[in-house]
C-alpha cells in the first residue's frame, strides 16, 4: 500500500521536440496542446483530395443525364409532329412525303429550341437509318449521337435513336359515293366559287421545299406570306405551291392548308362554278 502512494506521487514527464528541435520535458499539464499538431494554412487531407474528384465526376454525371433526357425529349417530340403534319397532307407521292417529313423535323428542332450542341455534329449528326412511305403509312427514323462532358470508358458519346409510324390520311372515307352521285360539290370558306371535284388543283395543294437561295435567283414570282413570315427571319428553306403566288417559312402554317366544305350541290348560292374544274 505504502508503494502505491509513491507511484502516485511521481509526477508524469513526457519528452518532445519542439519548433526549435530542442527537446523539451512536460510535467503533468502543463502544456494542454503539447500533444496537437496544427497543419499549415491551404493544406488539404487524403481523405478531401480522394472524394473532391468522385463528386466531381458523380455530377457531371448526372448532368450528363438531365441533358441526354431533354434532347431525346425534343428530338422525339420533333419527329413525332412533323410526321404528323405530312400524314395529313392527301395525294402527295410517297418521295414528296418523306422530304416534308425530314424538312418539318429540322423545322421543329430550330423551333422548339434542340440544345445541338451537345448533339455530335450538331444539326449535321442527325442520320436517317430509314424513311419508308407508302399509300398508309410514314415511318420514319432517326439516329444521333449525344456527347459525354469527358471520355467515358473510352467512348466520347451515347448513341440514341428516335422512329415514329403514323398512318396516312386518304381522304377517301365515304366521299367518293357521294361525288359519284353528283349532287355534291367542294367550297372554301372564304371561297366565290364551288368545285365538282375534290381533286381541283384550286384545292389540292402541291407543297414543294425550295432553298432560299433558288427562290432569291429562279423564282421572283413568289412573294412572302402575310401569315408566317412577318417579324421573322429566312431560314435555308422555304415552301411553295405550284398554284400560289407566296412563300412560306413553315410547313404548317394555315396558308398552306384548305379547309374544303363537301355540301349539297343547291346550296351553293350565289357561287360561280370553278373555271378549271367546271363545278
Amino acid at each position: 500500500m505504502p508503494r502505491d502512494k509513491k507511484n502516485e506521487k511521481k509526477k508524469i514527464s513526457l519528452n518532445c521536440y519542439g519548433s526549435s528541435g530542442k527537446t523539451e520535458r512536460l510535467h503533468g499539464n502543463s502544456r494542454s496542446g503539447a500533444l496537437s499538431h496544427a497543419l499549415p494554412k491551404g493544406s488539404l487531407t487524403v481523405e478531401t483530395a480522394l472524394a473532391l474528384p468522385v463528386f466531381v465526376f458523380a455530377a457531371a454525371f448526372v448532368l450528363f443525364l438531365f441533358v441526354m433526357m431533354q434532347v431525346q425529349y425534343i428530338v422525339g417530340n420533333c419527329l413525332d409532329r412533323a410526321v404528323a403534319e405530312v400524314s395529313l397532307m392527301r395525294d402527295v407521292s410517297a418521295r414528296e412525303a418523306g422530304n416534308l417529313a425530314k424538312a418539318a423535323f429540322y423545322q421543329e428542332l430550330s423551333a422548339q429550341g434542340c440544345p445541338l450542341s451537345q448533339v455530335e455534329l450538331g444539326i449535321a449528326g442527325f442520320s436517317w437509318e430509314s424513311m419508308e412511305v407508302d399509300g398508309s403509312y410514314i415511318d420514319a427514323q432517326v439516329a444521333y449521337r449525344v456527347k459525354f462532358p469527358f471520355r467515358f470508358f473510352g467512348k466520347k458519346a451515347l448513341r440514341f435513336s428516335n422512329g415514329r409510324r403514323m398512318r396516312r390520311w386518304t381522304g377517301e372515307s365515304g366521299a367518293a359515293g357521294k361525288e359519284a352521285a353528283g349532287d355534291w360539290v367542294y367550297v372554301t370558306p372564304e371561297g366565290s366559287v364551288y368545285h365538282g371535284s375534290r381533286d381541283c388543283t384550286h384545292l389540292k395543294l402541291s407543297i414543294t421545299s425550295v432553298s432560299a437561295a433558288r427562290l432569291k435567283a429562279d423564282l421572283k414570282r413568289y412573294g412572302p406570306c402575310e401569315i408566317c413570315t412577318k417579324g421573322q427571319r429566312m431560314g435555308p428553306t422555304v415552301y411553295v405551291t405550284n398554284e400560289g403566288d407566296r412563300y412560306h417559312y413553315r410547313i404548317n402554317c394555315s396558308g398552306l392548308k384548305r379547309t374544303v366544305y363537301m355540301i349539297a350541290r343547291e346550296r351553293v348560292g350565289a357561287r360561280r362554278p370553278c373555271s378549271r374544274c367546271g363545278g
